[in-house]
């Protein structure tokens, strides 16, 4: 299992900036967690010190909402409800956010396969890693967000523009 770890973790474009050693040290002081289907790696609200990087398996990220929509432009903030944001799979990192800003964790993470492998990775660990594999590593971190916020935008550019075509068109439908 040591032989397949090491292989994954090196193709994986995180860690391709890593030496061998600063590699070898990493999985060594890291571990490794397994979780079978539906259990949650954490809760919407926990505090987070960590990270984890998936190396089999798949997890959903949910998120609670307190709107719930009623009606035509009415809404509730009675009933909170719970939407699946995404699925992420093997290779993916996720928690990061939480674990550099110290705040609490913004979804949940559930098990969405069979079962599911991760590497957890938390601050004492990073600080445990000499400065040159610590500057590599926050590095490789805001890549990892700026990559994540590069598609959100486009996410929501293209959303944006399907509800001004579906609103312009709902305005031709009514006459206006």
């Amino acid at each position: 299992m040591d032989d397949a770890i090491t292989k994954f973790i090196d193709s994986l474009p995180f860690f391709r900036v890593f030496n061998e050693h600063e590699k070898k040290k990493l999985r060594s002081i890291t571990s490794f967690v397994k979780f079978n289907k539906d259990e949650c790696v954490f809760l919407q609200g926990d505090t987070g010190d960590s990270l984890f990087v998936i190396l089999h398996g798949k997890i959903g990220l949910f998120r609670v909402g307190t709107v719930n929509h009623v009606g035509e432009d009415k809404i509730s903030l009675q009933k909170e409800v719970e939407k699946r944001v995404k699925d992420i799979s093997s290779g993916a990192i996720f928690g990061e956010v939480s674990m550099l800003t110290s705040s609490n964790r913004s979804v949940t993470a559930r098990v969405a396969s069979a079962q599911t492998v991760l590497m957890k990775i938390n601050k004492k660990i990073i600080e445990g890693l000499n400065p040159s594999a610590q500057i590599k590593f926050h590095k490789q971190l805001l890549l990892s967000l700026a990559s994540h916020l590069d598609k959100m935008n486009s996410q929501y550019v293209d959303l944006e523009f399907k509800y001004e075509v579906l609103n312009t068109k709902n305005l031709k439908e009514a006459g206006v």
